[in-house]
């Protein structure tokens, strides 16, 4: 019975950690604020609706390391 339920539970968060994007949107319609990741040197902001590209002051695509 102990197994089942590590087994269960094992499942559980690797399904909560496997949803592309997932823990991202839910944060973000918790906070109202997009998040911010970095990839492949540009950021992005994960808003509720989707993923936007995060734009400098001046009009150009803001990079990251």
């Amino acid at each position: 019975m102990k197994k089942i339920a590590l087994m269960a539970l094992f499942g559980l968060i690797t399904l909560t950690f496997s949803g592309c994007g997932a823990i991202d949107r839910g944060m973000a319609n918790i906070t109202g604020d997009g998040s911010e990741t970095c990839h492949d040197g540009v950021v992005y902001l994960q808003f509720t609706s989707g993923v936007s590209v995060k734009y400098n002051k001046d009009g150009s695509i803001a990079t990251c390391k």
